[in-house]
């Protein structure tokens, strides 16, 4: 058993072991994205397999996450670690070998358990290994590296895609993986609660049911409609078993999560205002890689650099952050993030379809900068402001809040930006010149317009502007629709925030 002094001594080294598995579960969020169109071909899936492919590691992922917290204080957070860490391997495996859509979906979904066990073990292990006045730091470091996978997962999986086979998307995690089983073992001291009391196992099974069926109706929803009886009946499943969950553990001695963390307004707030980053944040990047592919002509991999600005700022400020809080304080830090994440927002809300790059470039920096600066405080906030035996709790709650945001994000405004997409599209000259079914075709999204036009040949390329103009009027208002949002967090932030 490693002592104080020694963990002390190696926890710098430590962080670096813990980083790596969170940089590929953040990278696996997004590299598949620009993939789907070839697995689409590749294993002839239909449209609604297509949907699950991609959601199945999210599902998964975000439902298992309190259980991973408090297996990892009760059975040791650097035994999740691996333990998530192997699991993430081996679905990562059998993803490549899949040959078929049904084993691709189930082995996502083995690859989100490893994520779900190994991502609170990531937070709270830094919350232990590191004393306070280094936390924030640490914090920073964490919040970096998590960040870089949004932006480096479309580039990667541009990159692979350029000169490999589909399935070393998911194979490139296993060397990764291999390098970071042998960091963490030897450079990650032990790590859990002194007295971690029995895991509830009801709880559990309840929360797990109610994220389930939350993500069933967010995923769903843009892909059947939001009115459709199946995507009305899971969102009502999901409030009442949030409801008996929430009822549940106010009546246990030992709950999963703590309702009482919820009357810490630093907890509170900083869960609201991580909510708020990451629905905008992955609101964003999955507008701005369809923009960049479809209206501005960029190849996957010209779209995966495009997006690599992002990355930087975050690598570079979210260790940096930290100065500004002890210079300023939380509050004012948190505000003003929210404040320039608006203003970054807003100017996507401008773009056309002649913009240059120039605007995607000034409005990433501001994002990616606005959100440096609400996730370090907001993720500290959270880890402050729990008792430490309870830290798989809290890096629980944080992860499972970013898993929750960002497919809100996703869905709300990509439904959102489809609604005005088909009433920009409708009625007009070349929309109404096309026979009915292929008119109706065209309106399911701007990929089917591009391939409808492209087929028509020169003809065609009346719809394919007329499709671009109505995908950048509704990426517009949904952007200003979500500036509006950022905004929201910072009056949110500033009111509920301590300073």
């Amino acid at each position: 058993m490693t002592n104080s002094r020694e963990l002390y001594d190696n926890r710098w080294w430590a962080l670096g072991a813990i980083c790596i598995p969170l940089i590929i579960v953040s990278i696996d969020g997004t590299i598949l994205n620009v993939a789907l169109p070839t697995i689409a071909t590749a294993l002839h899936t239909t449209s609604s397999q297509l949907v699950w492919i991609n959601a199945a590691y999210i599902i998964i992922f975000g439902s298992t996450i309190l259980l991973g917290g408090s297996l990892g204080d009760k059975y040791g957070r650097k035994w999740m670690l691996l333990m998530g860490m192997i699991i993430f391997g081996a679905g990562s495996l059998g993803a490549g070998l899949s040959s078929n859509p049904l084993s691709l979906i189930l082995m996502r979904g083995i690859m989100g358990v490893g994520g779900g066990l190994l991502m609170p073990a990531t937070l709270s292990l830094i919350t232990n290994i590191f004393p306070e006045n280094e936390r924030q730091k640490a914090i920073g470091t964490w919040a970096g590296m998590s960040g870089i996978g949004v932006a480096v997962g479309p580039l990667a999986g541009g990159v692979i895609l350029t000169y490999f086979h589909w399935s070393w998307v998911f194979y490139v995690n296993i060397p990764i993986v291999i390098i970071g089983l042998l960091a963490i073992s030897t450079l990650v001291p032990h790590s859990k609660a002194s007295n971690a009391p029995p895991i509830d196992l009801k709880g559990a099974l309840i929360s797990f049911f109610a994220l389930m069926s939350l993500f069933y109706g967010i995923i769903q929803g843009p892909e059947i409609g939001w009115l459709n009886i199946s995507v009305i009946i899971s969102f009502m499943v999901s409030v009442v078993l949030v409801y008996l969950f929430i009822k549940y553990e106010r009546q246990q001695k030992n709950p999963l999560l703590d309702i009482n963390f919820f009357k810490i307004p630093e907890f509170s707030s900083g869960v609201i205002a991580i909510a708020i980053s990451f629905f905008a944040l992955f609101g964003l990047i999955y507008m701005l890689t369809q923009y960049l592919q479809f209206v501005q002509k960029y190849t996957p991999f010209q779209a995966g650099l495009a997006l690599f600005p992002f990355a930087l700022v975050l690598l570079y400020g979210s260790p940096r952050i930290p100065l500004l809080v002890n210079k300023f304080s939380k509050r004012k830090v948190v505000v003003c993030g929210f404040i320039i994440m608006a203003v970054g927002l807003f100017l996507f809300g401008i773009e056309r379809t002649s913009s240059t790059y120039l605007i995607v470039l000034i409005g990433l920096v501001l994002v990616s900068l606005g959100m440096t600066m609400v996730q370090v405080p907001a993720s500290d906030g959270i880890m402050g402001s729990i008792p430490r035996e309870r830290a798989g709790q809290g890096s629980a709650t944080n992860a499972a809040i970013r898993q929750i945001g960002s497919s809100f994000g996703i869905a709300i405004i990509g439904s959102i930006s489809q609604s005005l997409y088909v009433l920009k599209l409708s009625g007009t000259a070349a929309l109404e010149s096309l026979p009915p079914d292929i008119a109706n075709s065209a309106l399911l999204g701007i990929p089917r317009a591009i391939n409808i036009g492209k087929e028509l040949g020169s003809s065609g390329e009346v719809l394919i502007k007329a499709a671009s103009q109505a995908f950048v009027y509704g990426m517009d208002i949904s952007l200003i629709i979500t500036a509006f949002i950022a905004v929201a967090g910072a009056l949110i932030a500033y009111k509920y925030l301590p300073q």
